[in-house]
């Protein structure tokens, strides 16, 4: 266990620590063959992580493994008994579907130990012996928790890798990303659109109420901003009182549907009990290319919304001058 440990600290791949784990078992449990395979949560698609001359028999065409005897699936459905062992498997009703497999190879006993991703899969490792080697229940036993130990400990890495990097990119509190992490995804927005020659919209939120900022009704209010736009548009939580938003646009307009279409949404009876979304947003809006950098952006849009001096509504910065709307941009 310390040595399987310290490569897990590592930062070994999940792949890796695999096949670590298959290895090892096979080396502790010489006279067993172990089988490894990989279920979904609902038991219904089944594969082997590593296929050999041996079991490449319970394979089909695709690959994928034929039959699952009723056995496997039951156990699998089964995570409060993560251990089980079965004997005289070749003539067990439940494992009938690989009789012939196990005639074929002298296989008469069964261990089996299973253990869930905590995502969408569960690994399980299944432990066949010939009646001549068959080995101690503790002994099996041991082995078996030694494996799952393993296992969840990967798992657990995996989980934690997911979550440091989730929480260096995403404000915990609103899941919406943080300053640097929108600047460089921006940055790439702002590069595509001068290798395609298209414009992209910066928009500055910034909250008008001054009491203390709940952070329900904030990601009430987060959750709101991401519905009104675009999936692959970006939405940054920048500070305590204020949100920054990034989307390409086709036309200048585009930016007026998105500010008015947010504030009209705010402004539904169902957030008449969110003091945050009730005392409102100045939206400030400016545009790329007449601006070519980030920088320049977000001073533009900070300064249109500023002009509404805390009142709710947008305002438009286009060539230095702020704007009602887009319709007002060209007019004498």
């Amino acid at each position: 266990m310390p040595s399987m440990l310290q490569v897990m600290s590592k930062g070994a791949p999940l792949s890796t620590l695999l096949s670590r784990f298959k290895n090892k078992m096979q080396t502790q449990l010489p006279h067993s063959y172990c089988l490894f395979i990989v279920g979904d949560k609902h038991c219904l698609q089944w594969r082997l992580q590593y296929t050999d001359s041996i079991n490449e028999s319970l394979l089909g065409a695709n690959g994928k493994l034929v039959a699952v005897p009723h056995a496997l699936i039951t156990f699998a459905a089964s995570p409060s008994s993560p251990k089980r062992h079965d004997i005289n498997i070749q003539h067990a009703s439940s494992w009938s579907l690989w009789s012939s497999f196990f005639d074929l190879h002298q296989f008469t006993d069964a261990s089996m130990v299973s253990v869930s991703d905590g995502q969408d899969s569960i690994y399980l490792m299944l432990v066949l012996q010939k009646k001549n080697t068959v080995l101690e229940g503790d002994l099996m036993a041991l082995a078996l928790d030694s494996y799952a130990a393993w296992l969840k400990a990967a798992f657990e890495r995996e989980k934690a890798d997911f979550l440091l990097l989730e929480d260096s990119h995403r404000d915990p509190i609103t899941g919406l990303l943080r300053r640097y992490s929108f600047d460089n995804s921006f940055g790439i927005v702002l590069k595509d659109s001068r290798r395609h020659f298209q414009r992209a919209a910066l928009f500055s939120l910034r909250l008008l109420s001054t009491a203390k900022v709940c952070n329900t009704e904030l990601k009430v209010l987060a959750d709101v901003v991401r519905d009104t736009v675009r999936e692959n548009d970006l939405i940054a939580h920048y500070n305590d009182r204020e949100l920054v938003m990034g989307i390409r646009i086709q036309h200048l307009e585009d930016a007026d549907i998105v500010a008015e279409k947010l504030l009209k949404t705010l402004h539904s009876e169902q957030f008449s009990d969110n003091t945050l979304i009730r005392a409102g947003l100045s939206i400030g809006i400016s545009f790329y290319p007449e601006h070519s950098t980030l920088d320049s952006l977000y001073q533009a849009a900070l300064f249109a919304a500023e002009t509404l001096k805390n009142r709710p509504g947008y305002r438009i910065e286009f060539h230095g001058e702020c704007y009602q709307s887009s319709a007002n941009l060209y007019s004498l």
